[in-house]
C-alpha cells in the first residue's frame, strides 16, 4: 500500500511539473514570466508563433536524486499569442497552445492550457537616459483547458497537456535595455485554485519564480542574452491533507538570441536546460529548444 501511494505521488508530481510550466526564456527580455509576447513602445499589435521541442527527460525526486522519467520521451509544442495595446503604458495578450507527446512509436496530440495577461509600465525606459530602467507590473491568469495528469488514461502520461488547475499570477519586471550591456530581473508569484479529480480534491502549493538576465547586442539589431530561473512551489494537499515531501524547487539556465528589427518580422531562438544546477527537488530535467516568429501589425 505504501509503495502504491509513493508511486501515485511520483506520477502526480511528474504531471504537475511537466504540464504546469510553459516553455520560457526570461521575463525581463520579454519572453515568458507568464506571457511570451511583449509589445515594444512603438508597437500596438503583435502576433507570436512559437514551436518547441523537449527531450532528455529525467525525474528528480524529493531527495534531489535523478531517476528515469515516467513521462513521454519527447514533447513538441505550438504556442499562438496576440498582444493588443490599450494605452501608452498598458497592453494585454492572449496565449493558447497545442502539443504532441511521444513515447516509442506512440504519440498523442491535443490542446493545452490558455492564458490572459496584462502588463502596465510603471516606469518607461528612455534612450536619452539609459540608466533609468523599464519597470512593469504584470497580472496573468491561466485557464486549465488541457487534459491533466488527474484525467490521464494513457501510459507515460501521453495524453497530459494541461496543469489541471487554474492559476493567477502577479509579478514585477525590471529591465535595463538601453545600454550596450542589458540586464534585469523579474519576480512572479502564482496562486493556484483548488482542482477536483478522481483521486480527490487537490490544491497545489503557491509558486514563486525569480529570473535574472544579462546580455547585449552581438551585432546591429541582434541581441544575445542568458540567465537563470529559480522556481519554488509549496507542498500540495490531497483532500485537505498536505502531502509530505511534495515541495518543489528547480534551477534552470537559458540562452536566447533575438532579432530587433523595427519593421517586419522578428525571430527568437531559445535553448533552455531545466533543473540544470543547484538543489532541485521534485523537478523534471529536460532540454528545451524554442523557435519563435513575431510580427508587429
Amino acid at each position: 500500500m505504501r509503495a502504491c501511494s509513493s508511486m501515485f505521488l511520483i506520477m502526480l508530481l511528474t504531471g504537475l511539473l511537466c504540464a504546469g510550466r510553459q516553455a520560457m526564456a526570461c521575463s525581463s527580455c520579454g519572453s515568458g514570466g507568464a506571457d511570451p509576447v511583449i509589445l515594444n513602445p512603438y508597437e500596438n499589435h503583435k502576433l507570436y508563433l512559437g514551436v518547441s521541442y523537449q527531450s532528455g527527460f529525467k525525474d528528480v525526486d524529493h531527495r534531489g536524486q535523478s531517476r528515469r522519467s515516467y513521462g513521454p520521451e519527447h514533447k513538441q509544442g505550438l504556442d499562438l499569442a496576440y498582444a493588443q495595446r490599450l494605452t501608452s503604458r498598458a497592453f494585454v495578450s492572449a496565449v493558447t497552445n497545442f502539443g504532441r507527446n511521444s513515447y516509442g512509436d506512440q504519440s498523442v496530440r491535443d490542446r493545452g492550457d490558455a492564458s490572459l495577461n496584462a502588463r502596465f509600465n510603471v516606469v518607461q525606459a528612455n534612450i536619452a537616459e539609459p540608466w533609468i530602467p523599464q519597470l512593469q507590473i504584470l497580472v496573468s491568469h491561466r485557464f486549465a483547458l488541457g487534459r491533466s495528469i488527474y484525467e490521464s488514461r494513457r501510459d507515460h502520461g501521453l495524453d497530459v497537456f494541461g496543469a489541471g488547475y487554474d492559476e493567477t499570477y502577479l509579478g514585477a519586471d525590471l529591465w535595463y535595455g538601453m545600454s550596450t550591456i542589458m540586464f534585469g530581473g523579474s519576480v512572479l508569484v502564482g496562486r493556484p485554485d483548488l482542482a477536483s479529480s478522481d483521486a480527490g480534491d487537490i490544491k497545489p502549493g503557491s509558486m514563486q519564480r525569480w529570473i535574472g538576465t544579462v546580455g547585449g547586442l552581438v551585432q546591429d539589431e541582434v541581441k544575445l542574452i542568458g540567465g537563470v530561473i529559480q522556481e519554488k512551489r509549496g507542498a500540495f494537499a490531497l483532500d485537505g491533507d498536505q502531502q509530505p515531501d511534495s515541495e518543489r524547487r528547480t534551477h534552470d539556465l537559458f540562452l536566447t538570441m533575438e532579432t530587433l528589427y523595427a519593421e517586419g518580422s522578428n525571430y527568437r531562438v531559445t535553448l533552455n536546460r531545466r533543473a540544470a544546477f543547484g538543489e532541485n527537488r521534485n523537478a523534471v530535467q529536460a532540454t528545451v529548444l524554442t523557435l519563435a516568429w513575431m510580427r508587429a501589425l
